[in-house]
């Protein structure tokens, strides 16, 4: 169903979408996959040059396994090879004195597939992560969406401005040539990025602020540097003076930030040589590691920055238009949270709009958003502010070491600096292996969560803990089959998982007093009551041999889980609050009422707003910015250069 012309406006069925990059093109094909039809715009014909990301999380590796794009995109090419490890390793020099001094080992996919399976208890993502840049992702889901007739794509088209009222939004568009034109749609995503216009245009305030300094990136392949291949293969590699080499596709493509000084005329002298950069990077506290570039393909600098939009939703959270991804919130690559963080964004808003489309859904919907994401993204914010806090003084104190030569000496005297570093090293440990921040955000604070009163399970930044519990991702478990994840058992939108007929640890009977004749049973009455209310609801059944999975699922006989793999609400075990609670038709109604948003939870507290804590990041860098006598306007601010940079 594409969209229809009347005289200078065109009408969009279902939302328009601004911003075609992955956050965008994902909410669209999502939408698709849920029946609804909707206008994407972009005001690029292609898809991005720059690598920007290069890291898919396991989250989001298994929101695209649900979407059905997992195995496609893993065979792209430029994707990293499932054998490849995601090691990232810091050193002091590449070149003569090279020591490698620590070694973050992070096993590739293959290896962790094989832990996926041996510690089959809930605590492990249905699929490994994927070293890829957005170069590749954006031009697989551009296909996607070119093939998907429920998309109407108009690349090419820039956003001007929008008009919002009480039954949609009129937004106005340019071509190519300039000529504007309007469409009218009864909701707009803005995924436009980091400047979002769309965010601009409702009044939706962006809080935060940059990191000191710059960084400058070189993009370039070479041949010879995978040959040289210097301490082994890697996929980070940190100089100890603050330099980054990232191998992106593990055949010759690389990326490299130096941190540089964000005054313009320091930044055009270095586009003047971006090759030196690359040099300097693995050159590190020695002499510039020479190497054969092949193609230089992007040299820029850029700035990283924190920040987080006060509502994800306009006119105060009740309105048509939406943030989503790099519009709503700013994080520096560190960890990966900003484009996947976006993905979550995607389906999170998608099935909303979906249930608000086919008028299923109630304006809790809509004011939930913000509620549920923006509280989660902000805990991975100070999360990473917290990790580059924890490295920046490190690497400070070792640049403007009195004598940083000591990293490179084969005495006793460098032994022991370069142990010190490791040690250092080894106690923070790479991000990306954050399970807890990555799986186990949770909607504590949600309108269409339907509690039930149990107490949450302890959160552990590092460590994902399965649980149920209303409000949390519902765990990935494999079946006896071991090669079946309970994911792959989701309906496309709302999904009753039952367990009456699997026995547990637990219990081997049903809690609820209706389960004994079929014809009232709560699966008989939750189907009759969701097709009353047009809320498509697929039932699935676990059969009696899944007890393992059950106890996984804490032994619940029902789980409800919405589109977006979260639950919404369970029920019937034994000894819990709602053991003698008969699952009448009236009870469900409310349950699927507060989930479809129609009616608050009565749990629910409308919640204080919290502002960004940057309290990490400003006491670690800026304390040593005080100490070194650098900061604004002084040059190399953030990790790596003192004012004079000694090195040959």
């Amino acid at each position: 169903m594409g969209s229809i012309q009347a005289e200078d406006t065109t009408f969009s069925p279902g939302p328009l979408i601004v911003g075609g990059g992955p956050v965008g093109m994902l909410t669209a094909l999502k939408l698709a996959q849920l029946g609804v039809p909707c206008t994407l715009c972009e005001m690029s014909t292609e898809t991005t040059r720059w690598p920007k990301m290069d890291y898919n999380s396991c989250h989001t590796m298994e929101i695209l396994r649900i979407m059905g794009f997992v195995e496609d995109y893993r065979q792209q090419p430029g994707a990293v090879p499932q054998h490849s490890d995601f090691d990232t390793i810091f050193f002091n020099t590449c070149g003569l004195k090279k020591k490698l001094i620590s070694r973050w080992h992070v096993p590739s996919n293959n290896g962790y597939r094989a832990k996926i399976h041996a510690n089959n208890d809930g605590s492990q993502p249905a699929e490994p992560g994927q070293r890829c840049s957005q170069i590749v992702l954006e031009a697989f889901l551009k296909e996607k969406c070119l093939a998907e007739p429920l998309i109407t794509s108009h690349f090419g088209y820039k956003f001007v401005s929008l008009e919002e009222d009480d039954e949609g939004v009129t937004a106005t568009v340019s071509e190519m040539d300039n000529q504007e034109k309007t469409i009218r749609a009864p909701y707009l995503v803005g995924a436009d990025g980091a400047r979002s216009k769309v965010r601009k245009s409702v009044g939706i305030n962006l809080k935060g602020r940059h990191l000191p300094g710059a960084f400058f990136m070189v993009h370039f392949r070479s041949k010879q540097l995978t040959k040289l291949s210097p301490f082994g293969k890697w996929w980070h590699a940190f100089g100890i003076h603050g330099g980054l080499m990232i191998d992106q596709d593990d055949v010759d493509t690389y990326t490299c930030h130096e941190p540089c000084s964000a005054d313009a005329a320091a930044i055009r002298q270095l586009q003047e040589h971006p090759e030196e950069i690359p040099y300097r990077v693995l050159g590190s506290l020695g002499k510039p590691y020479r190497f054969e570039i092949d193609e230089i393909m992007l040299a820029n600098a850029w700035r990283p920055k924190f920040a987080l939009a006060d509502s994800y939703v306009s006119r105060d959270g009740h309105g048509r238009v939406f943030l989503c991804g790099d519009a709503a919130h700013q994080n520096p690559p560190h960890g990966g949270y900003g484009m996947n963080s976006g993905v979550e964004d995607a389906v999170s808003l998608a099935w909303r709009l979906s249930a608000l489309h086919k008028g299923i859904g109630g304006g809790n919907l809509i004011t939930s958003y913000t509620n549920e994401r923006r509280p989660n993204m902000m805990q991975r914010l100070e999360r990473c502010t917290a990790h580059i806090g924890k490295l920046t003084p490190m690497i400070m104190r070792t640049m403007t070491a009195p004598n940083t030569d000591i990293f490179l000496e084969e005495s006793e005297e460098g032994e022991k600096a370069r142990a010190e570093v490791a040690m250092h090293l080894d106690s923070v440990g790479p991000e990306t292996i954050d399970r807890g921040v990555e799986l186990d955000l949770r909607y504590l604070n949600s309108e269409i969560i339907v509690s039930d009163g149990t107490r949450e399970p302890r959160f552990d930044n590092r460590r994902y803990t399965p649980s149920t519990r209303p409000g949390h991702r519902a765990p990935h478990v494999f079946l006896r089959d071991d090669r079946t994840s309970i994911v792959d058992l989701y309906g496309t939108e709302w999904s009753l998982m039952d367990f009456s007929k699997a026995e547990s640890d637990y219990q081997t009977s049903n809690g609820f007093l209706s389960l004994d004749d079929e014809a009232t049973s709560p699966v008989a009455t939750f189907k009759a009551v969701a097709k009353a209310m047009k809320m498509p609801l697929t039932h699935v059944q676990l059969d009696a041999g899944e007890k393992h999975v059950k106890n996984v699922w804490e032994n619940y006989d029902y789980v409800l889980v919405r589109p977006d793999g979260y639950v919404a609400w369970r029920g019937g075990k034994e000894g819990a609050r709602d053991e003698r609670c008969e699952l009448n038709e009236g009870r469900i109604r409310n349950i699927l009422r507060i989930a479809l948003g129609w009616k608050t939870d009565p749990g629910f507290v409308v919640g204080e707003k919290k502002e960004l804590n940057l309290e990490i990041n400003s006491t670690s860098i800026h304390s040593v910015e005080e100490e070194l006598g650098v900061g604004k306007g002084h040059g190399y601010a953030f990790v790596g250069f003192s004012r004079e940079d000694k090195r040959k």
